[in-house]
């Protein structure tokens, strides 16, 4: 097989399999969601770039953010699997050269983002830096080639044994695992929504949550809830999720005001229910009802008692920043009844519902087989 048509057909491959996952992730209400979302962002950003001040502070922080986005998506890809480096061992030319081809497809996509990203920040820019056309497009074309820099430099480190240079050596165990690494951060976001065959999340133990797991509340009432806050607290993709939508937010709070504001928070915290929703089956393969009988009704119980304390710290922390910033009052209460009265809906019919059918689909699958 050609190198070329092997590095064809793996990304090909991977863009194949990114679609298929993608079909779970952005469902139908996932997708209306989203379009409410960044329909609100757009108008916020719209209100933003016409009352923002043009001020030193302002210009700093602009400047910021663009560099900023230099860290986004600079990973690059090798495709370069754990068998490969036996595989080609009598040619590894054949395999420098997808290493090589993989570098390039890296470069040319992130830089490709790095666009993306800096056309979004241009109405900013011409208002806060400068009105001239060709020099924002010739700062887009700078900060492009730093990302595509900073990508193959990146890939080059990949391939050194530990500071050595001026060698030809590649080290392709670095490789192999920066490859492994980058698959199971990305795998790690569908995972959220989906079970990713062979995908082990990774878990760490949070020294500091020790004493909140012995001291939450419920646990007597139903023995899964402590399973679901230690499995939320040290399995990473789920307490990310909780950290990142919290801080989206907060810049929320930030940049909006209103009805707008409001509107934001809640279909935030919709998605916020909508992928930590997973945990509650996170551990049908621990517990087996078959064996130890675990109703659908102590799952759902489950869910409410291990998730109400952190989605309230994130709708006090909402409503109370986003009503001190606007110094209203009522703008405070209206962010509190507002959440309030989603997150019953969501935590107390909507979660019970998508529980009840999620187990009792499987159930009915197993006793048909």
């Amino acid at each position: 097989m050609a190198i070329e048509h092997l590095f064809k057909e793996r990304w090909q491959q991977e863009w194949r399999q990114y679609s298929k996952y993608l079909r779970y992730v952005f469902n139908d209400h996932a997708m209306l969601a989203l379009l409410f979302l960044l329909g609100a962002a757009g108008l916020a950003y719209r209100q933003l770039w016409e009352s923002v001040p043009v001020t030193f502070w302002t210009r700093t922080l602009l400047l910021l953010v663009l560099l900023l986005t230099l860290a986004l998506f600079k990973t690059p890809a090798s495709f370069v699997k754990g068998a490969d480096p036996v595989f080609f061992m009598g040619n590894e030319g054949a395999l420098r050269r997808l290493f090589h081809q993989a570098t390039l497809y890296s470069v040319i996509v992130n830089g490709i983002v790095q666009l993306l990203l800096t056309v979004i920040l241009w109405p900013m820019m011409f208002r806060l830096l400068t009105p001239s056309m060709i020099t924002t497009f010739l700062v887009t074309v700078a900060l492009m080639a730093v990302k595509m820099l900073f990508t193959f430099m990146k890939a080059r480190r990949t391939t050194l044994f530990n500071t050595t240079v001026g060698n030809n050596l590649i080290d392709w165990r670095a490789v192999v695992a920066a490859e492994d690494k980058r698959q199971a951060a990305i795998l790690g976001f569908f995972n959220l929504f989906i079970d990713v065959p062979g995908m082990k999340p990774a878990v760490r133990r949070q020294r500091w949550a020790d004493g909140l797991l012995k001291h939450w509340p419920n646990q007597q009432r139903n023995p899964l809830v402590r399973l679901l806050v230690t499995t939320f607290i040290r399995q990473g993709q789920y307490w990310d999720v909780w950290v990142r939508l919290s801080l989206i937010g907060l810049l929320v709070a930030f940049v909006t005001t209103g009805w707008l504001q409001t509107i934001l928070f809640v279909i935030l915290f919709y998605l916020l229910v909508l992928q930590i929703l997973p945990l509650v089956s996170s551990h049908r393969a621990l517990v087996f009802d078959h064996l130890y009988p675990v109703t659908v009704k102590q799952r759902q119980q489950a869910f409410r008692y291990a998730m109400m304390p952190w989605f309230t710290v994130t709708v006090l922390i909402w409503s109370v920043v986003g009503g001190t910033l606007a110094g209203s009052i009522t703008l405070l209460l209206q962010n509190v009844i507002g959440l309030v009265v989603v997150g019953g809906i969501l935590l107390f019919w909507y979660t019970n519902r998508i529980i009840a059918n999620t187990f009792r689909r499987r159930n009915s699958r197993a006793f048909t087989k």
